[in-house]
């Protein structure tokens, strides 16, 4: 295994001399971004991000003329008409993002930095979510198109004795570029070029591991372009971009690393199946019946509820009931994987894996899509997912307890895979603060 992973890079950023709102600019990225924030965000700003992140798709687009041949041509056009400059020497780009959440203010540092892809047999970079292949495909033909990783992984280090988290709270001074996005989410970022510090977070990284935290798909089909450009580059020098993906390395260590759970909801289901689940709770979980909670205090009541042990959940009905559920503990095989350990794995081999199998679609991220139809979708939001359910687009959500860091790290560690979109680490790194070249050319 390699002695350095984590390495300094000219990134490609807007110029914030010509940039007078890097607010206006920015993204969400791409798997969070619906049609309606799609639309929004091009009528924003014409050079806002999401024009290189999730372009629009045309009427008449073909092989030659797409989405993906404009966010490429946008590219080239930003670049030459220096609205996106590359650094002159490598760097780290230092993010300090500040968010409000469960009634507290969290500042959470990182730096987007490169990772060299590992080679075959190498597993410095462990994954612990299963993937759609839509996503995957999507951002495969945008980077062949543009040559570049348009958004960022996020990735955790361990780093048990501290050493990444010192070096990063040890930059100071006014940042370089200051963004806020629309729910109030700010970011500040440094720009880091004192090699000192940037080879003092490359060795306390060392040879890894790093975990991802969100962008197993962005991950995945880096490797695939890494694979292809060497058959198409094969004297590139071993600096060449497409050998590294752009992460957002973050510390296991900053108590500011949150995850929201990611709730559940069911819907176009026929009145047989509703029938089903509500036999299915009464047979393989304890129902206790409460009034509907207020939805911002959910998260407080899961906990609470789990103080006594056991897997916990809750449910909301179109029919506006609500119950806390345990699953029974006889349904619980007992099992040393970290896997199993997990509610939302629970969940999903009690009640939601038998459910789909009689004719539900998971929605898969991305693609600005409707979540509309006969599916299981996905929510972080728990009053999102209880308006929906109330306004009858839904037949039933399942709300879950947000899976920890280190439940994350131990089953990357495992080698296993938890059910898809079983964590949000939240906020996500916003797309557009920087990006990496992904060419022939060096980093």
């Amino acid at each position: 295994m390699p002695d350095q992973i984590i390495y300094p890079f000219r990134g490609l950023r807007y110029d914030v001399a010509k940039a007078h709102d890097l607010s206006l600019l920015i993204a969400p990225p791409f798997d969070v971004i619906t049609r309606e924030m799609q639309e929004e965000l091009y009528a924003r700003e014409p050079h806002n991000f999401v024009r290189l992140e999730l372009p629009r798709d045309g009427a008449t687009d073909s092989e030659t003329e797409n989405r993906y041949t404009r966010a490429a041509e946008t590219l080239r056009t930003w670049r030459t008409e220096g609205v996106l400059v590359r650094e002159e020497a490598p760097a780290l780009y230092l993010v300090e993002t500040e968010f409000p959440l469960n009634g507290r203010t969290w500042r959470r540092r990182g730096a987007f930095a490169l990772v060299r892809i590992p080679e075959e047999g190498e597993d410095y970079v462990l994954g612990h979510e299963a993937t759609f292949s839509g996503p995957k495909a999507d951002r495969f033909q945008l980077m062949r198109a543009t040559h570049a990783m348009i958004s960022p992984v996020m990735a955790l280090c361990e780093d048990v004795d501290g050493r990444v988290l010192s070096a990063l709270r040890a930059v100071n001074g006014s940042p370089d570029a200051v963004a806020t996005e629309a729910d109030g989410v700010a970011h500040r970022v440094w720009i880091v070029r004192d090699k000192a510090v940037t080879s003092a977070v490359a060795k306390a990284v060392g040879g890894g591991p790093l975990y991802i935290a969100d962008g197993h798909h962005r991950f995945d089909t880096a490797r695939a372009y890494r694979d292809e450009m060497r058959r198409a580059h094969p004297d590139a020098g071993a600096d060449a971009g497409f050998d590294f993906a752009l992460v957002l390395l973050l510390s296991a260590q900053d108590e500011a690393v949150r995850i929201r759970p990611v709730h559940r909801l069911a819907s176009g289901l026929e009145r047989e199946d509703v029938e089903w689940v509500v036999a299915r709770l009464s047979e393989r979980f304890e129902l206790r019946p409460r009034p509907v909670p207020p939805w911002d205090q959910l998260e407080e009541l899961l906990e609470a509820e789990a103080d006594a042990g056991g897997r916990v959940f809750a449910c909301y009905g179109a029919d506006g009931s609500f119950a806390m559920l345990s699953a029974k503990q006889e349904l619980l095989a007992p099992s040393d994987s970290p896997v199993d350990q997990l509610d939302v794995a629970v969940l999903h081999r009690v009640l939601l894996d038998p459910l789909a199998q009689r004719g539900l679609e998971e929605t898969a991220p991305g693609g600005a899509q409707s979540r509309a139809g006969r599916r299981i979708s996905y929510e972080p939001d728990a009053t999102a997912a209880a308006a929906g359910v109330a306004r009858g687009e839904y037949d039933f959500a399942f709300f879950l307890r947000p899976t920890r860091v280190d439940q994350v790290i131990a089953v990357a560690r495992a080698g296993g895979r938890t059910p898809r979109k079983a964590t949000y680490f939240h906020p996500k790194a916003p797309a557009g603060l920087v990006i990496s070249d992904f060419s022939d050319e060096p980093i």
